[in-house]
């Protein structure tokens, strides 16, 4: 691994994440892009659109701008995964936008995938799960920082599920999120992590839902909902409560292809682990920057077009409604950490001895302010520099000082 953080490092001309940046996630069901070879739920070119489609993701993705993508729903085939780059992604000279070859072990006619933005992430694996119907994606991805090098730099595994819809599969949507949750417990217990997707789930009390969040053997495994807070957990389907948390389906009457009923589902959905759910590693969910675009909370069992909806632009509503029967869901996370500083500069400022029991000298060229924070980017000192400090009274952990934009890691015995 060490072989790959060198290899990529040496091509970093421009650092991509720097402290207190923020990384923008989308997930989004597609509907059935590209794919007109299973007659699912009679969705043709006439009225499927990939074209029409475009469109409408190039205005969501010009609103949203997101650095990290994750769909549901997208057609197997190589060519599409071109396409879709080229026509959505990386247009008006943008070039950066970056995915990984498809796997597809199901020979399900629609797959999950991910697109990210390659200054700020690099893809180091792809796993796919063999779980039914439809392969579930697991992506490693690591933050292009300054500490790439030496392999000291952030990770952030995505998952992407979409288990088998219908309320008579409970059981199944439960057997694939074991499999999930039996993976991360061997490889990414404890790291950054977001399990996203169309999860078909109808309310909290499912057990697939609740092996996510509770009742999984090893607790550091468990996901935590950004809406467990806000109200948004609960018996979803159906139930004009969690109207501002439904994200299926966008329209009151069908067109064949897309689903009906107006908004009365949150089947789409982020999860996160703990970690950055509380900042543990140098990535921290953003409070209330979770929610479901184009939702007002007042379309229950409407059209997301009926009656007016001023959370969005008219174009970007427009795009919702033609583009699919889901709104994505997107969320916020802050990056934290000793970051975006050259290295030529990080040798100037010298503090030791590290680890330390509680006095940190200094060696730095001249007077100036320090600030002391903690890995979520909490500041708990702050003063002028002088030959020593005091840090006695900090819990033992990891630290970070800053002085004059520059930044060094120290450790807290």
């Amino acid at each position: 691994m060490r072989r790959f953080f060198c290899f990529l490092a040496t091509l970093m001309v421009v650092l991509g994440v720097k402290a207190q940046d923020t990384l923008t996630v989308m997930q989004y069901n597609l509907l059935q892009y590209g794919n007109y070879s299973s007659g699912y739920a009679d969705c043709y070119e006439t009225n499927n659109n990939t074209q029409r489609k475009d469109e409408c993701i190039r205005t969501l993705m010009d609103y949203v701008k997101p650095d990290i993508l994750t769909v549901c729903e997208f057609g197997k085939t190589q060519q599409l995964q071109d396409d879709f780059l080229r026509h959505n992604l990386n247009v008006n000279g943008v070039d950066y936008w970056k995915t990984d070859n498809i796997i597809n072990y199901a020979s399900s006619s629609i797959i999950n995938h991910i697109f990210y933005d390659s200054r700020k992430l690099v893809l180091k694996s792809h796993v796919a799960l063999r779980t039914r119907p439809r392969d579930t994606d697991i992506y490693e991805l690591y933050l292009k920082t300054t500490s790439l090098q030496s392999g000291d730099t952030t990770k952030l595994v995505c998952i992407v599920a979409h288990p088998k819809a219908g309320t008579y599969y409970e059981t199944d949507r439960l057997t694939l999120m074991q499999t999930v949750m039996g993976y991360i417990n061997q490889h990414y217990a404890n790291d950054n992590i977001l399990i996203m997707g169309d999860f078909n789930m109808y309310r909290a009390s499912e057990t697939g839902y609740q092996c996510l969040t509770r009742t999984y053997s090893n607790s550091d495994a468990l996901f935590v909902d950004p809406l467990s807070n806000v109200g948004g957990v609960g018996e979803w389907n159906g139930n004009s409560q969690f109207a501002p948390f439904h994200t299926q389906s966008t329209r009151r009457y069908s067109n064949e292809c897309f689903s009906s009923g107006g908004m009365d589902d949150r089947f789409d959905m982020i999860l996160m682990s703990d970690e950055i759910y509380m900042g543990f590693n140098n990535l921290r969910y953003v409070g209330g920057s979770y929610h479901a675009v184009g939702n007002d909370g007042k379309h229950f069992n409407q059209s997301i077009d009926q009656n007016g909806n001023n959370s969005v632009p008219a174009d970007v509503l427009e795009a919702l409604f033609d583009a699919s029967d889901h709104l994505p869901v997107t969320m916020k996370m802050r990056v934290y950490g000793n970051w975006g500083v050259e290295e030529i500069d990080q040798d100037r400022l010298k503090v030791y001895p590290n680890p330390t029991t509680g006095v940190l000298h200094f060696d730095f060229p001249h007077p100036s302010i320090y600030r002391i924070s903690n890995v979520m980017g909490q500041i708990l000192m702050t003063g002028q520099v002088s030959q020593t400090i005091d840090v006695s009274a900090l819990p033992a952990g990891i630290y970070f000082i800053q002085v004059d934009g520059m930044s060094k890691k120290f450790v807290k015995n």
